[in-house]
């Protein structure tokens, strides 16, 4: 999608973090923002935050609940006629060991790490196919989904299936052009529509990978509660893993960048990020060449 002015943007855990960079970068483009999160009180802080009041509608949402989520795309297009782009990005934290993590930590967050995703594209992609503008997807990973960090379950398995989920969408989402979108994802280098311009009707799908970002969910986080010696052990801490924190509305940019040039991977920063994920093909690769010598 190249112009995002006057058009709709449903964004989930929209009330803080990268969700409300998210509202602001698009607030910015001239679109209409819903903002849906789980806490309420959060959210009315959040809506008194943002500019241009009028364009902005705030739910309360359980992103796990299916009937929820109808009533909250029911409750837009009731004020705010359609939706174009969807932004699942609620997500809650927890680790632990494979082995021993408790259920009670597994269980909700597969249901709103990935349920709920599943959930934003299921209810939302028919809506956005029947209005027929077009529309964009846009769900939110993590790095630790490509890039699997100790006792990082179940949290870096719920965002390794939004990833795969994800690369499922996109190519389904572009119907009969899936096999130009499939080859073209991984990056053959040959037009996808094939000097043809894609149709306005074309809804297509990205994920945002994340590394370090600065919200409550990060370890990182710079908490305005902390005190001087909890913060400066954090500066510390990154400083030796070498690790830039970055802020979410620059993330929310990002991310309207990244519709705009139908990105299907969204990352925020080009070291750290870019350095796990070389690691993780390069022992991929060089499983295959020690199996399979050339």
């Amino acid at each position: 999608m190249n112009v995002l002015t006057d058009k709709t943007a449903f964004i989930t855990g929209g009330a803080q973090g990268i969700g409300l960079g998210i509202a602001k970068a698009c607030l910015k483009e001239g679109m209409q923002v819903v903002i849906a999160d789980i806490k309420t009180e959060q959210l009315k802080v959040a809506e008194s935050t943002l500019d241009s009041p009028e364009n902005v509608l705030a739910i309360e949402l359980d992103v796990s609940d299916r009937d929820a989520m109808e009533a909250a795309a029911d409750k837009t297009e009731a004020v705010f006629e359609k939706v174009h782009v969807v932004c699942n990005n609620a997500g809650i934290g927890s680790g632990g060991p494979v082995v021993s993590v408790p259920w009670e930590n597994w269980h909700p967050v597969m249901d709103t790490n990935l349920h709920g995703i599943l959930n934003g594209v299921q209810v939302f992609v028919p809506r956005i196919t029947r209005h027929g503008e077009g529309g964009h997807i846009v769900n939110t990973a993590s790095i630790t989904g490509f890039a699997q960090q100790g006792r990082g379950v179940p949290y870096g398995v719920s965002k390794a299936g939004v990833i795969a989920l994800t690369e499922v969408l996109r190519v389904e989402l572009a119907g009969e052009h899936a096999k130009d979108r499939w080859q073209n994802m991984y990056g053959a280098g040959t037009d996808r529509w094939d000097g043809k311009t894609p149709p306005e009707s074309l809804i297509s799908a990205s994920v945002l990978c994340p590394d370090s970002v600065d919200t409550e969910i990060s370890p990182f986080y710079t908490n305005p509660k902390d005190d001087a010696a909890t913060r400066q052990r954090k500066i510390e801490w990154l400083r030796r893993l070498d690790i830039e924190l970055i802020k979410p509305d620059l993330v929310g940019e990002q991310v309207v960048n990244g519709i705009r040039n139908d990105e299907l991977y969204i990352f925020c920063d080009g070291y750290g990020s870019r350095r796990l994920v070389r690691q993780r093909t390069q022992a991929m690769l060089d499983a295959f060449d020690r199996q399979f010598p050339e």
